[in-house]
């Protein structure tokens, strides 16, 4: 199931760069001066079309690279070595460790969101809420502990005084989603922009007092000032609400 869900995680994210790459062919000769690497949440991949074109088109077709994974797998990657221009996290907790590591500073907060139960079309399994996610032998997938929405997952099961029991855990956001819309999942814990995304293949279920996570960005050198700041505009806004985020 893990190698499914990182190949579809691959073509999305390949699908990005390669139309931020098509922008930037098309940019003057200013480009590489604007140019940017963003590591960026899983759960923002989809969104992250719009906000490079944007990008591109107030950067005279300057290219935007995005490498979008788990918050916690960019960090570890900064902490690494490997170099962005941008981090933006899934959580608070997660850039905060990052500011600790020396590896971000600055942070602010550019959107919310909030966790939702996923099931494929028609709920063939009738899920009706958390409690399902706590029995033993339920095909059901939450992100691993480390990763934001498996943080706010164990959080929101907690609050019922259950305990989770999934058949897995997944890498990110987008690889809980994927166990659903491939049919490997009867339910899984994403968050509300995710499970947007995968339209009429999934049906989604509110959780009462569901976790809200908010996003902060980073701007790690000084040409990921620009971005950070679009991400943070009038029009950076509009695109993360017209994608389902909420407002910081």
């Amino acid at each position: 199931m893990n190698w499914h869900m990182s190949l579809r995680a691959t073509v999305a994210i390949a699908a990005i760069v390669g139309l931020a790459t098509a922008s930037a062919a098309c940019g003057s000769s200013d480009s590489d001066e604007h140019s940017v690497r963003v590591m960026a949440a899983a759960s923002l991949v989809d969104v992250m079309k719009p906000m490079t074109q944007a990008y591109g088109d107030e950067h005279g077709g300057a290219e935007v690279q995005v490498d979008a994974a788990a918050s916690s797998a960019l960090v570890q990657r900064l902490e690494s070595g490997a170099k962005a221009d941008v981090l933006i996290t899934a959580d608070t907790t997660t850039m905060d460790k990052a500011v600790a590591a020396g590896v971000a500073k600055d942070p602010v907060i550019i959107a919310t969101n909030k966790l939702v139960i996923v099931v494929p079309a028609g709920n063939p399994s009738n899920v009706t809420g958390l409690e399902y996610f706590t029995a033993a032998g339920h095909r059901t997938v939450i992100c691993a502990s480390e990763v934001p929405c498996g943080r706010a997952a164990e959080t929101a099961i907690s609050a019922i005084n259950g305990t989770p029991q999934p058949i897995s855990r997944a890498v990110d956001v987008r690889a809980a989603l994927g166990a659903v819309t491939s049919g490997e999942a009867d339910a899984a814990l994403v968050y509300a922009t995710d499970a947007t995304s995968a339209g009429d293949k999934v049906e989604t279920i509110e959780i009462p007092n569901a976790p809200v996570v908010e996003y902060p960005a980073a701007a790690l050198t000084d040409n990921g000032k620009d971005f950070v700041n679009l991400l943070s505009s009038d029009k950076g806004k509009q695109i993360l609400t017209d994608a389902g985020f909420g407002a910081p």
